[in-house]
């Protein structure tokens, strides 16, 4: 660590102006194109999560090229939620960003781009851009201040072997993502072909039934399982976050295991999902048990089919903030295929279930481990052939 220079974000790269958002420019946004990258797209892990981004044309994108993306670039976000950070990668290029994500572009001769996104990872570097905020509608934090914020500064050659150790970590947590959206993606093929197989149709209240288990505030220990609309991927059956219910302030509902969670708040935002353990959620989320165990699969493909929550979405109650109600929703008749195929994708959803709760399991282990060495490499405090046994250990 002797060997380590001072430096700041300012004098290892170039801090590119932040973008605009297109809506300000009368250009709309689309349902497919060139990725737009908003705050919400940003996840946790370092990542950009394509499911949450926006899109917008070519002619857009041209007129905003002034914030087009790079491979490697830096994002880092500076309104609304402050800190967090991700790169980019070839699959959101060409993409965009708007106002509150600042891009960060590396000089790669002075500095490891991923060591880049370490450092703006890092807690306390974290916390410290985040006390420089201004509040005024909301949080902000200006590009001169990003600039000015210190890290530590290896060699290149360390840098590199530092972002080798953190980034097996977060690698093995994006095989195990990607393993989930295949999941997804594999079980919705298999329900539309069982559909188009069927030779008879089903009400959903057939498949399940509403569950109304009211928790009130005061019952909750703060060590339990809470699931809001804000944990649940758009258009991804598989429920894979969640946080403890400290912080919850009102009642909610209580949802076990094997459940199917149906976000009715504003359907289209299509937040369906099989919860993977029990806890309890936000009152706008749906709580459906199957009627029999067996039919769990089918009412899980059913109710997270675009047909039904295009249904849901049509008769919601409300202009600017739709619901879904369940009377809506089990008189609504999906294709029936037959016991026998029902009851084999209700295998398959359940092993794959099985599956991706493991990986869910393994890339939280992963991931604190991750958090916990992370400190210690940025600041040289933990060796780094101490840390790839670590991680060694772990994968």
């Amino acid at each position: 660590m002797s060997t380590w220079d001072s430096a700041t974000i300012g004098d290892v790269s170039h801090v590119v102006t932040k973008g605009t958002t297109p809506t300000s420019m009368g250009r709309p946004f689309t349902t497919s194109g060139i990725p737009f990258v908003k705050v919400e797209s940003i996840k946790e892990n370092g990542s950009v999560d394509l499911r949450k981004t926006a899109f917008i044309d070519e002619e857009t994108h041209e007129l905003l090229r002034r914030s087009a993306l790079r491979v490697d670039d830096i994002l880092f976000t500076i309104a609304g939620t402050i800190g967090r950070a991700a790169r980019v990668t070839a699959d959101i290029v060409p993409g965009n960003t708007n106002q509150a994500v600042a891009v960060i572009r590396p000089d790669v001769r002075k500095v490891e781009p991923r060591f880049v996104l370490y450092c703006l990872r890092d807690e306390q570097r974290v916390r410290r851009a985040q006390s420089r905020v201004v509040q005024s509608v909301q949080a902000n934090l200006s590009l001169s201040e990003l600039r000015s914020v210190e890290i530590l500064l290896p060699p290149l050659d360390e840098q590199k072997e530092i972002v080798s150790v953190l980034g097996a970590l977060d690698d093995k947590i994006t095989v195990n993502e990607r393993i989930a959206a295949k999941a997804d993606e594999l079980l919705r093929v298999m329900y539309q072909d069982a559909c188009n197989r069927a030779f008879d149709s089903i009400a959903i209240g057939a498949l399940g039934k509403l569950v109304r288990d009211g928790v009130p505030v005061s019952s909750l220990t703060g060590e339990g399982n809470y699931i809001g609309l804000e944990h649940m991927p758009r258009r991804n059956m598989w429920l894979t976050a969640w946080e403890t219910d400290a912080e919850v302030t009102s009642g909610k509902s209580r949802f076990t295991s094997g459940d199917v969670l149906f976000g009715k708040l504003r359907p289209y935002f299509h937040k369906v999902g099989i919860a993977l353990n029990s806890g309890v959620c936000s009152t706008d989320i749906l709580v459906v048990r199957p009627v029999e165990d067996v039919r769990l699969g089918w009412l899980l493909l059913a109710l997270s089919s675009d047909e039904v929550v295009a249904h849901a979405s049509a008769v919601g109650d409300g202009t600017r903030m739709p619901r879904a109600k369940w009377k809506d929703l089990e008189t609504f008749h999906v294709p029936w295929p037959g016991a026998d195929r029902v009851g084999h994708l209700n295998d398959v959803v359940r092993s794959m279930a099985a599956r991706i709760g493991l990986c869910v399991a393994e890339s939280q282990a992963l991931a604190t481990l991750r958090d916990t060495l992370l400190p210690q490499l940025m600041s040289g405090r933990l060796r780094i052939k101490d840390a790839e046994r670590i991680v060694e250990d772990a994968t």
